[in-house]
């Protein structure tokens, strides 16, 4: 069986990822596992909706198995994020390619990129590029346009970024598991328009905050379980409805607070603290904190982990537990056979990890504060500590 891998965050699932599973469906694949983001997502924000809402919408469009990707690995870097993904789907040893989206589907390009940055030739360079004052993306985009201008016309488009961070992960694992791109369809990443029922879900997004009608943007049954969703006062959950809860947070830190956390450098700590204390959202924090250097996502990201106390110790070494949020049938038969070939433990059943390692016990364990915290923000928060009980959904398809 060729079981494909896809690294998401669906938030929400909507047209475009659609398209993507059916790319990847035509082009051989059997069968399609999701590693996809909790909670929290990369950009810095609160998913609109819970995740295994998110989960039970993927597997009903196309899907078979939705695997969460841990917090610390969901609010970092593009580099960590990919890694983390792709550590995952290689452990399973059950994943035989992994295909993503790109504004460039020309494998060969996106993997000779990924090749120059995993083998750290440029490291010198990209430092060189970095001391004049620029972001480290900026740095690493004008590093490679010196020696392989051709190529750094990839590290101007999110998508092919992430690509190459997939790509380049898998060099470093030293995995067997094939890349393969998908063309973007439709809209570009956080584009305001609409493109053939394609939207960025940047856009679908902001519809949902302003009431506006989205429903021609998502796939039927996304919609359903975004409809039961509200009914139930389980969504949309807002970051900008937290903004109080998070300030109150942050502004008891101090800049040695900051330090436990990813992505602080070169007194990074003492600006956030500027920053916060002339703040009162998350947005404006992040506005004041921006720089040439310093990406408004990163900031985000720095000021929700440390919300969150999701310190940077636990990023460190391998995902340690693979946790099924939503799967079908096929999928069933997926996990039965990846339990036996795993490097990792296949959780259905969050009381599992404790029969496992103090990583994974301590790392689920964030998962849950983070949950109940999540939770507070819908209209009918779920009893606390339900990151214990909660069972993946089973779709019946």
């Amino acid at each position: 069986m060729n079981i494909c891998g896809i690294v998401c965050e669906y938030n929400p699932f909507h047209n475009g990822h659609m398209h993507h599973i059916q790319k990847a469906k035509e082009a051989g694949a059997d069968a399609i596992i999701c590693i996809m983001s909790g909670n929290f997502v990369q950009r810095g924000d609160f998913a609109i909706m819970r995740k295994h809402a998110r989960a039970e919408a993927a597997v009903r469009s196309g899907a078979d198995i939705v695997i969460e990707l841990p917090l610390p690995w969901s609010l970092a870097s593009a580099e960590k994020f990919a890694h983390g993904a792709i550590s995952i789907l290689h452990m399973l040893g059950v994943c035989s390619s992994v295909s993503f989206g790109a504004e460039c589907d020309d494998i060969s390009a996106l993997k000779a990129l990924a090749k120059i940055l995993a083998d750290n030739s440029l490291d010198s360079a990209i430092m060189s590029e970095y001391s004049s004052g620029i972001s480290f993306a900026a740095a690493r985009e004008a590093a490679v346009a010196k020696h392989f201008p051709e190529l750094s016309k990839l590290l101007k488009t999110p998508n092919n970024i992430l690509a190459t961070e997939y790509i380049k992960a898998l060099l470093r694992l030293e995995s067997k598991i094939v890349p393969v791109a998908v063309m973007r369809k439709g809209t570009s990443h956080d584009s305001d328009n609409v493109f053939d029922g394609f939207a960025s879900a940047s856009l679908i997004r902001e519809k949902i905050a302003h009431g506006d009608d989205f429903s021609a943007l998502l796939p039927p049954a996304s919609h359903e379980i975004y409809l039961r969703e509200l009914d139930y006062g389980n969504a949309p959950v807002l970051t900008q409805d937290a903004d109080s809860s998070v300030m109150s947070v942050l502004k008891r830190f101090s800049p040695e607070d900051f330090r436990k956390y990813s992505d602080i450098s070169e007194g990074l700590e003492f600006r956030l603290c500027d920053c916060i204390a002339q703040s009162t959202t998350l947005k404006d924090t992040a506005d004041l904190a921006k720089t040439k250097r310093y990406a408004h996502s990163r900031i985000r990201r720095i000021l929700l982990n440390a919300f969150l106390g999701c310190e940077a110790h636990f990023s460190e070494g391998i995902v340690p537990y693979a946790r099924i949020l939503a799967f079908n049938r096929t999928g069933r038969e997926i996990i039965k056979k990846a339990k036996k070939r795993s490097d990792v433990p296949v959780i259905t059943r969050p009381s599992e990890i404790k029969n496992e390692s103090k990583k994974a016990e301590s790392l689920l364990a964030l998962e849950s504060r983070a949950d109940d915290i999540y939770s507070l923000f819908m209209k009918k928060p779920f009893s606390q500590g339900s990151t214990y009980t909660i069972s993946p959904v089973y779709v019946d398809i």
